[in-house]
């Protein structure tokens, strides 16, 4: 068993981060340490006196080395003095060796917490006010420097904020636990009147158990695209035969890209379970991203009106989106997904290696619908996911892992209660309504210098959808600036390509699904984890946004 890691807390003085670490230690199981009562008891001195025998020199010194001496340890909550991180070498083993809360405060909420107190060298002064505002202007971007999350206490009264942050903090630790020290794998499962499980790691392509426990009959069409075929298509069937050598699998593989999810290229997945013979418990293996799992998925529901299909995607757009839910779908030339089924999975396997071949433009394509799932519900995820981008655009198995599973949980979570997207599941859609329309004015070519992906689109969509609900007077412009540099953070655009019509755009979004009575539904947001579905939007608000790109 690995050993429970460090909970470590940053910030001045007057944060609470004794009060608060004191609750959060016995919330987590954690032994509390207050690393300046702690050089206090080594030493045998208090804080003044030690300031006054060695100067602020030689505390350092020996915060330095009571830090390093704490940060060897585990399963500690580590309540840290507040000018320890400004030694250099302290920032790298905090930020190295638990996870960082910077429990952030007002100057004007530290003299009203610290008026009294008497006891800190550094505010025996005349000018507290301004020493105050000068140790926060120093200090601030070190403490945000180290932070896996801050939580600005000043926001409420100390019992209040020692309760905010145990909330908080219980949540972000179901999310990260931490990061860097969490395994490649995970397993989501997936309720309602068909549950199901979501099997996330690396190697799983490789390894048939998953596989064969969905595989009820002797039947199976692998069906693939001309891209990833080649790569794993012959790897699956060897490894389901080699377990299973009665298996009889045939293979359709389609010309990979969203031109390809037609009603032609249904009709001839049809076709090739015809051709196998399958009969009703044959099932269909979806390898591919979300138009093989799309197509393959209204196959698998058509089929003697309904057969298994697994889901096998490869990119991380379907991971996160298409192959949980069983929306499955194929578009017409008047609009995305206009002909499909709702047909839930009988499991999921999303082998993280699959991503190693996926080019980086389409990794960020993915991570488009994984900022969507912090933008609609989760701000914390958000926070995260800001925390998180270099180890995510790198590939790492642990990040993805961990980004995979927090996305699938919501979409599970809310698809379990709302299968056949009749209110809450349409919160999955931020973004979607204009970032369809974009993808059908460009006739869903493969992605040009102009043509956007479809997470390229959703990530224009989020944009825009912000900005009106900004300009509805929902939201925030500011939080609408959150997300735009989130976004391009990423490698993500956030503008409308140049060349489309907004009169143009404004008729595809009327032919979406959600659209009532020929009126405009759409989800908005009121800021960060705050979507909502808003009915019979003003359509001269959305040309506006439209028109300013």
């Amino acid at each position: 068993m690995n050993p429970a890691p460090n909970l470590i807390l940053v910030g001045p003085m007057g944060a609470g981060k004794t009060s608060i670490g004191r609750r959060l230690a016995e919330r987590f199981g954690l032994a509390f340490v207050d690393a300046d009562q702690a050089i206090v008891d080594d030493v045998g001195s208090s804080i003044p006196a030690i300031f006054e025998n060695v100067g602020e020199v030689g505390f350092r010194a020996h915060e330095k080395r009571m830090l390093a001496k704490l940060l060897d340890g585990s399963g500690l909550l580590i309540s840290t003095g507040g000018g320890a991180i400004l030694d250099p070498e302290n920032r790298q083993r905090i930020r190295a060796q638990g996870f960082v809360v910077y429990l952030r405060v007002s100057v004007a909420s530290q003299l009203q917490r610290l008026h009294r107190d008497k006891t800190r060298p550094l505010l025996q002064r005349e000018d507290r006010e301004q020493v105050l505002h000068a140790m926060a202007a120093a200090r601030d971007p070190l403490y945000s420097e180290v932070a896996d999350l801050i939580i600005d206490t000043d926001l409420y009264s100390p019992a209040d904020a020692t309760a905010h942050t145990v909330t908080r903090l219980v949540a972000q630790w179901q999310i990260l636990e931490p990061t860097r020290m969490t395994a490649p794998s995970r397993t989501v499962a997936v309720g309602g009147d068909h549950p199901y499980q979501i099997h996330i790691g690396p190697g799983l392509l490789s390894q048939p158990q998953a596989l064969l426990a969905a595989i009820r009959g002797r039947h199976v069409l692998l069906v693939s695209d001309d891209t990833v075929a080649p790569l794993y298509l012959a790897q699956v069937q060897n490894a389901l035969l080699s377990a299973r050598p009665d298996l009889k699998i045939g293979q359709h593989v389609i010309p990979a890209g969203e031109a390809s999810k037609t009603l032609d290229n249904f009709a001839a997945t049809i076709n090739a379970l015809a051709s196998l013979g399958a009969t009703r418990d044959a099932c269909l293996l979806a390898l591919g991203g979300g138009v093989v799992g799309d197509l393959a998925g209204f196959a698998a529901a058509c089929w003697m009106r309904g057969v298994d299909c697994v889901q096998l995607p490869t990119t991380l757009l379907s991971m996160v989106d298409s192959s949980v839910g069983g929306k499955t779908a194929v578009d017409i030339p008047q609009g995305k997904n206009l002909v499909g089924a709702f047909h839930p999975p009988r499991a999921v396997v999303a082998d993280t290696s699959a991503l190693r071949t996926l080019p980086l433009r389409e990794l960020r394509a993915g991570l488009a619908e994984v900022i969507k799932y912090g933008a609609i519900r989760d701000p914390l995820f958000f926070q995260w996911l800001q925390a998180e981008r270099q180890a995510l655009l790198a590939g790492d198995d642990s990040a993805l892992a961990q980004a995979i599973a927090r996305s699938c949980e919501h979409k599970a979570e809310i698809v379990e209660r709302d299968p056949l997207e009749k209110g809450e599941r349409a919160l999955l859609n931020l973004g979607h309504t204009f970032g369809h329309a974009i993808e059908t004015a460009q006739g869903y070519g493969a992605p040009g210098n102009d043509n956007l992906n479809h997470g390229e689109a959703v990530a224009v969509g989020m944009v825009l959808a912000a900005r009106l609900s900004a300009a509805l007077g929902m939201a925030d412009a500011a939080d609408t600036e959150v997300l735009r540099e989130l976004l391009q953070a990423y490698g993500l655009p956030t503008s409308i390509p140049a060349g489309l019509d907004p009169q143009a755009l404004l008729a595809h979004m009327r032919l979406d699904k959600k659209n009532i009575a020929g009126r405009l539904r759409l989800v908005l947001w009121r800021g960060i984890g705050k979507a909502e579905v808003v009915p019979d939007v003003d359509e001269a608000a959305v040309l506006a946004v439209l028109q300013q790109g």
